[in-house]
């Protein structure tokens, strides 16, 4: 049996259910946690004695870095480093569906205070300002006026990292309370769900499930599937959360595209049985 590698931070609900899987599966699992070791450049064995790693750390540099280590000793990595690159920057996320003519909202950017205010007037009132590189909907502000440009912009430029220095503005989407989340395993729809705003928070639009959104299973329209599945499959077979947002006219854009995207929340008691595809298609991908 294959030889399959966990990277991960911690042992999450959605690791512990791939660990789970792979144990039924018969697998020959190693849990590789990416803060407990050095790891070497010069042919790391906990890695290099795999056939497959499902890459899944908390950080994206970290599974960056780990991945492409992975894949320099031939070791397949899902996703692979290069969809992770993409996938983990908001930035080249929208240009790349943008190139591949994926519709996506607008979005301008910009690398100084007074040039990211020149693009929040240039996108109009109201608008999104969110960081390139972040998860669960930190730092995402919705901008009404220019004096929460003014605000946020300050904020950005007195933090100290790189990527506050990238200010990426979003067109703003009167959605209908809601969003929508799609789990692709290969080219196979896992789950797909509406995320709806907390009745609690109604004055967000924030629907990130940690931040109090609600999951409720949906089926998705033709159009919205073939969406999906032109998008998983620009970024190469792997493990995808596609988020689309549904603009007032009815029709569908890709938000973003999660290269390690959780399942515990928002598959609930599909779960056990999202974890059981992950393992079957990281096996099926195994070095043979």
């Amino acid at each position: 049996m294959a030889k399959l590698g966990l990277v991960c931070t911690m042992l999450t609900p959605e690791n512990m259910a791939i660990k789970k899987a792979a144990e039924a599966a018969g697998a020959q699992l190693s849990i590789i946690r990416d803060e407990q070791a050095p790891f070497s450049l010069h042919g790391e064995p906990s890695l290099s004695n795999l056939d497959v790693i499902l890459a899944r750390s908390s950080s994206f540099t970290r599974s960056l870095y780990l991945s492409r280590l992975a894949e320099y000793a031939g070791v397949p990595t899902i996703n692979s480093s290069s969809a992770q690159s993409l996938c983990g920057d908001k930035a080249l996320t929208s240009a790349f569906l943008m190139q591949k003519n994926i519709p996506t909202p607008k979005v301008l950017l910009a690398f100084s205070p007074s040039s990211a205010l020149q693009a929040v007037e240039q996108m109009g009132y109201p608008c999104v300002i969110k960081p390139p590189v972040g998860s669960w909907g930190r730092m995402v502000c919705k901008i009404s006026d220019k004096h929460a440009a003014e605000a946020v912009v300050g904020l950005k430029d007195s933090l100290g990292h790189y990527t506050d220095k990238v200010y990426y503005v979003q067109e703003y989407v009167d959605k209908p309370q809601r969003d929508i989340r799609v789990f692709v395993v290969g080219d196979e729809v896992a789950f797909s769900i509406y995320r709806k705003i907390s009745e609690t928070s109604s004055s967000s639009f924030i629907t990130n499930l940690n931040h109090g959104g609600a999951a409720e299973e949906f089926s998705m329209t033709d159009e919205m599937a073939e969406l999906v599945h032109r998008t998983a499959s620009c970024f190469g077979a792997g493990i995808y959360g596609v988020d689309l947002i549904e603009y007032p006219d009815g029709h569908a854009a890709v938000l973003e595209v999660n290269h390690a995207p959780e399942f515990s929340k928002s598959a609930g008691e599909k779960a056990g049985q999202v974890a059981e595809k992950i393992v079957k298609f990281a096996l099926a991908k195994a070095k043979k």
